[in-house]
Protein backbone atom coordinates (compact mmCIF):
# COMPACT_ATOMS: atom_id res chain seq x y z
CA UNK A 1 0.00 0.00 0.00
CA UNK A 2 1.36 3.39 -0.98
CA UNK A 3 1.90 5.90 1.82
CA UNK A 4 0.30 9.36 1.50
CA UNK A 5 2.93 12.05 1.47
CA UNK A 6 2.76 14.63 4.31
CA UNK A 7 2.53 17.49 1.77
CA UNK A 8 -0.46 15.84 0.06
CA UNK A 9 -2.17 15.28 3.41
CA UNK A 10 -1.51 18.91 4.37
CA UNK A 11 -2.91 20.25 1.07
CA UNK A 12 -6.03 18.09 1.36
CA UNK A 13 -6.59 19.27 4.96
CA UNK A 14 -6.09 22.90 3.92
CA UNK A 15 -8.59 22.49 1.06
CA UNK A 16 -11.15 20.89 3.37
CA UNK A 17 -10.84 23.62 6.03
CA UNK A 18 -10.98 26.37 3.38
CA UNK A 19 -14.17 24.96 1.87
CA UNK A 20 -15.85 24.85 5.30
CA UNK A 21 -14.87 28.46 5.99
CA UNK A 22 -15.96 29.69 2.55
CA UNK A 23 -19.31 27.90 2.72
CA UNK A 24 -19.96 29.41 6.17
CA UNK A 25 -19.16 32.95 4.96
CA UNK A 26 -21.06 32.87 1.68
CA UNK A 27 -24.49 34.47 1.27
CA UNK A 28 -27.25 31.87 1.09
CA UNK A 29 -30.52 32.18 -0.78
CA UNK A 30 -33.55 29.92 -0.50
CA UNK A 31 -33.58 27.54 -3.50
CA UNK A 32 -36.51 28.22 -5.86
CA UNK A 33 -37.96 24.73 -5.41
CA UNK A 34 -38.13 24.90 -1.57
CA UNK A 35 -40.86 27.50 -0.79
CA UNK A 36 -44.34 26.04 -0.64
CA UNK A 37 -46.82 24.08 1.44
CA UNK A 38 -46.05 20.54 2.61
CA UNK A 39 -48.24 18.13 4.58
CA UNK A 40 -48.44 14.58 5.88
CA UNK A 41 -49.58 12.39 8.75
CA UNK A 42 -46.79 11.89 11.29
CA UNK A 43 -46.20 9.72 14.35
CA UNK A 44 -45.28 12.01 17.24
CA UNK A 45 -43.58 10.60 20.35
CA UNK A 46 -43.33 12.85 23.40
CA UNK A 47 -40.81 11.95 26.12
CA UNK A 48 -41.34 13.06 29.73
CA UNK A 49 -38.67 12.91 32.42
CA UNK A 50 -40.26 11.79 35.68
CA UNK A 51 -37.39 11.94 38.16
CA UNK A 52 -34.87 10.17 35.95
CA UNK A 53 -37.37 7.74 34.46
CA UNK A 54 -38.72 8.43 30.99
CA UNK A 55 -42.38 8.07 30.09
CA UNK A 56 -43.38 8.04 26.42
CA UNK A 57 -46.70 9.03 24.82
CA UNK A 58 -47.40 8.84 21.09
CA UNK A 59 -50.12 9.55 18.56
CA UNK A 60 -50.56 10.18 14.83
CA UNK A 61 -51.23 13.78 13.83
CA UNK A 62 -51.40 15.87 10.66
CA UNK A 63 -48.41 18.15 10.07
CA UNK A 64 -48.68 21.20 7.78
CA UNK A 65 -45.63 23.28 6.94
CA UNK A 66 -45.35 26.43 4.84
CA UNK A 67 -41.97 27.88 3.82
CA UNK A 68 -41.95 31.34 2.22
CA UNK A 69 -39.36 32.77 -0.20
CA UNK A 70 -37.43 34.40 2.70
CA UNK A 71 -37.17 31.15 4.68
CA UNK A 72 -39.84 31.92 7.27
CA UNK A 73 -41.73 28.83 8.39
CA UNK A 74 -45.26 28.51 9.76
CA UNK A 75 -47.71 25.67 10.15
CA UNK A 76 -48.89 23.06 12.64
CA UNK A 77 -48.05 19.70 14.13
CA UNK A 78 -51.38 18.42 15.39
CA UNK A 79 -52.66 21.16 17.73
CA UNK A 80 -49.27 22.91 18.09
CA UNK A 81 -48.10 25.81 15.91
CA UNK A 82 -44.68 26.83 14.66
CA UNK A 83 -43.46 30.18 16.04
CA UNK A 84 -40.29 32.12 15.18
CA UNK A 85 -39.18 29.34 12.84
CA UNK A 86 -36.71 29.87 10.02
CA UNK A 87 -35.09 27.55 7.48
CA UNK A 88 -31.34 27.82 6.92
CA UNK A 89 -28.70 26.00 4.95
CA UNK A 90 -27.31 23.12 7.00
CA UNK A 91 -24.39 21.99 4.83
CA UNK A 92 -22.17 23.05 2.00
CA UNK A 93 -20.90 21.34 -1.13
CA UNK A 94 -18.08 19.39 0.54
CA UNK A 95 -20.38 18.07 3.30
CA UNK A 96 -22.92 17.02 0.65
CA UNK A 97 -20.21 15.08 -1.24
CA UNK A 98 -19.33 13.16 1.93
CA UNK A 99 -22.98 12.64 2.96
CA UNK A 100 -22.57 14.67 6.16
CA UNK A 101 -25.65 16.40 7.62
CA UNK A 102 -28.83 17.36 5.74
CA UNK A 103 -29.26 20.18 3.23
CA UNK A 104 -31.56 22.31 5.40
CA UNK A 105 -32.42 23.03 9.03
CA UNK A 106 -35.49 24.64 10.60
CA UNK A 107 -35.10 26.02 14.12
CA UNK A 108 -37.70 27.67 16.32
CA UNK A 109 -40.51 26.96 18.76
CA UNK A 110 -43.44 24.57 18.60
CA UNK A 111 -46.16 26.10 20.79
CA UNK A 112 -49.11 24.13 22.12
CA UNK A 113 -50.01 20.48 22.46
CA UNK A 114 -49.37 18.23 19.48
CA UNK A 115 -52.06 15.81 20.74
CA UNK A 116 -54.31 15.42 23.82
CA UNK A 117 -51.79 13.59 26.06
CA UNK A 118 -48.94 15.99 25.19
CA UNK A 119 -48.51 18.27 28.20
CA UNK A 120 -45.35 20.05 26.92
CA UNK A 121 -46.63 23.44 25.77
CA UNK A 122 -43.44 25.19 24.53
CA UNK A 123 -40.91 23.10 22.67
CA UNK A 124 -37.59 24.34 21.26
CA UNK A 125 -37.23 22.37 18.05
CA UNK A 126 -34.91 21.69 15.17
CA UNK A 127 -35.83 19.95 11.92
CA UNK A 128 -32.90 18.78 9.80
CA UNK A 129 -34.24 17.77 6.37
CA UNK A 130 -33.62 17.25 2.68
CA UNK A 131 -35.89 18.28 -0.19
CA UNK A 132 -36.18 15.79 -3.03
CA UNK A 133 -38.84 15.42 -5.72
CA UNK A 134 -41.39 17.55 -3.85
CA UNK A 135 -40.89 15.75 -0.53
CA UNK A 136 -39.28 16.93 2.69
CA UNK A 137 -37.60 14.07 4.56
CA UNK A 138 -35.91 14.36 7.93
CA UNK A 139 -36.69 14.39 11.65
CA UNK A 140 -38.21 16.80 14.17
CA UNK A 141 -36.15 17.09 17.36
CA UNK A 142 -37.17 18.44 20.76
CA UNK A 143 -34.17 20.36 22.14
CA UNK A 144 -33.73 20.41 25.93
CA UNK A 145 -30.69 21.52 27.96
CA UNK A 146 -28.07 20.25 25.50
CA UNK A 147 -30.07 17.09 24.80
CA UNK A 148 -32.23 16.29 21.81
CA UNK A 149 -34.99 13.75 21.27
CA UNK A 150 -36.64 12.92 17.91
CA UNK A 151 -40.36 13.48 18.45
CA UNK A 152 -40.85 12.68 14.75
CA UNK A 153 -38.08 10.32 13.68
CA UNK A 154 -39.23 9.58 10.13
CA UNK A 155 -40.58 12.92 8.91
CA UNK A 156 -41.99 12.77 5.38
CA UNK A 157 -44.04 15.64 3.99
CA UNK A 158 -45.37 15.97 0.44
CA UNK A 159 -45.73 19.23 -1.47
CA UNK A 160 -49.37 20.27 -1.76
Amino acid sequence: MKEVQPVTRFLFTLLLISSFILSACSEWAIPADLPGTYAGKQRVIIRYDRGGQYIFRDDYVLMNLFIDAKGNVCGTVGGATFESCKVTQNRGWIERQFGIKTDFMIKGILKGNTFDKDSLVNKDISIPFNNSNGELKGSLFLMTKGDSFPIISALKLKRM
